[in-house]
């Protein structure tokens, strides 16, 4: 009972911030999802010392995944696409030079596990500033641009919760049939279309009934497009899960940290949207073509 509590309260005060800085003006977006970022990189480059002969250069790493973050972060809010090559490229093959002059471990798999980080976590969270400023109007600036994708983002984490909540009680009530027990036992079939059938229809209703949702290049999403963006996240979400305990598989461990109590750590949390986000920005894009 007492880990129940504590694992309610731990996830309740995640989402409070969360939906906090999703629904708040970009700088508190940015620093917020640059700190969840940050977390997450750090528990990354942590497993990644587990693997024999690998030595990942993690704080130049994790330096540069935070430089990539803002650079995604600022070329959008001053409408700027220079500012990424600018301020991320130096620390992308910088890596590649620090390690020339580091005598530990593996140069291969050092300078693969380092820019793997950036591809794994930081990048997807950069995507989601891409959907934060989707619809931005007016001169380039935090006082001026008009950010409205913060519904979109919004939208991105209910799928995944929703999705989530359904697999969890359909696949706890009725779960029989493993989904793919070689990475993740507990995971079963009934439980996925338990999850991808509720994601699907809060989808619809989300569409219906959620007030005043932006428009991006004069029109909305119709109820169908928001029922089809939720049912490809949860199957987007799925696959991430699935990769992430295919990760700790392999680095043998069965959470990636102990810094969320109850949870397990902030990749534990954000497994299935680090996979799904660069997807959900490709979804929009393409329904506001």
């Amino acid at each position: 009972m007492k880990n129940l509590v504590i694992r309610a309260l731990t996830g309740a005060v995640l989402l409070g911030v969360m939906i906090t800085a999703i629904l708040m003006p970009p700088y508190l977006f940015g620093v917020v999802f640059f700190a969840l970022m940050m977390l997450c990189l750090y528990e990354f480059y942590g497993l990644c010392y587990k693997v024999e002969q690998a030595k990942p250069i993690s704080r130049w790493a994790m330096v540069g995944g935070g430089m990539l973050f803002v650079s995604v972060f600022l070329a959008e809010l001053y409408q700027a696409p220079y500012i990424i090559p600018l301020l991320y490229v130096p620390f992308f093959t910088g890596t590649f030079v620090v390690e020339l002059f580091r005598h530990n471990g593996s140069p291969i798999l050092n300078v693969a596990m380092s820019l793997l980080g950036h591809i794994y976590v930081a990048l997807p969270f950069s995507c989601l500033c891409m959907i934060e400023s989707l619809g931005a109007s007016g001169d380039a600036g935090v006082d001026s641009a008009n950010w409205q994708g913060g519904a979109f983002v919004l939208a991105f984490f209910i799928a995944i919760w929703v999705s989530d909540t359904g697999a969890y009680l359909v696949g706890r009530a009725i779960g029989r049939h493993k989904l793919y027990e070689r990475v993740s036992p507990k995971k079963s079939w009934e439980g996925f279309w338990g999850g991808f059938v509720l994601a699907t229809t809060a989808g619809y209703f989300f569409g219906k009934y959620f007030p005043n949702l932006p428009e991006i290049n004069g029109h909305q999403l119709l109820d169908w497009q928001w029922a089809v963006f939720f049912a490809l996240i949860c199957v987007l979400g799925t696959l991430g899960d699935l990769v992430e305990s295919l990760f700790k598989r392999y680095f043998k461990v069965k959470d990636s940290s102990n810094m969320l109590p109850g949870h397990g750590g902030f990749l534990d949390r954000f497994d299935s949207a680090i996979i799904s986000a660069p997807f959900a920005y490709a979804i929009l894009l393409l329904f506001f073509r």
